[in-house]
């Protein structure tokens, strides 16, 4: 049986059965040439996004980003000018990292703008660290062991008083 549909990006019909192709949403499908075009001329930060968004319902453990949601990221782009992998980031840093619960939440994610300068300050000193050690050799800090041996120590008995009829007590 044919499966007829139309590509998304070339809007062009084809058997999907026939040919290679790439399901873009539940009833949507893309020729894979034109799928793999589409994702090399994204942008940055349209790649950026996507990979929030992504994170965001794999956090929440839904299957879209509610509007609730997606204002909070139109807000803080415009009145903040965060970028879309900062707020990824300074989420990954908040419940990852921190290891803060996701029920306190409440479904949103208006922590970011509360906690996005630490997360700036973390990913920095990281960023920071790796430029000292780049051409850093492991090997001449590793420690030398050195191996003492201790003798065991040595446990002498005490000698039990006996008690004898002789012995009178004073």
């Amino acid at each position: 049986m044919a499966h007829y549909v139309t590509c998304v990006y070339c809007k062009n019909k084809f058997d999907r059965d026939k040919e290679p192709t790439i399901q873009v949403s539940a009833r949507r499908y893309a020729h894979e040439e034109c799928a793999k075009k589409h994702e090399e001329n994204k942008s940055q930060e349209e790649k950026d996004l996507e990979a929030l968004e992504k994170y965001i319902m794999n956090l929440f453990d839904e299957p879209y980003i509610n509007a609730r949601i997606r204002k909070q990221i139109k807000d803080f782009k415009k009145e903040y000018n965060y970028t879309y992998s900062g707020m990824l980031k300074t989420l990954i840093f908040w419940f990852e990292i921190k290891g803060n619960s996701i029920d306190k939440a409440n479904g949103g994610i208006g922590i970011i703008p509360f906690i996005y300068n630490d997360a700036l300050k973390y990913y920095y000193s990281l960023y920071v660290a790796k430029l000292a050690n780049e051409n850093k050799n492991i090997e001449e800090y590793k420690p030398k062991i050195k191996e003492i041996e201790i003798a065991p120590p040595k446990v002498e008995a005490k000698k039990i008083k006996l008690f004898h009829f002789n012995d009178e007590e004073e």
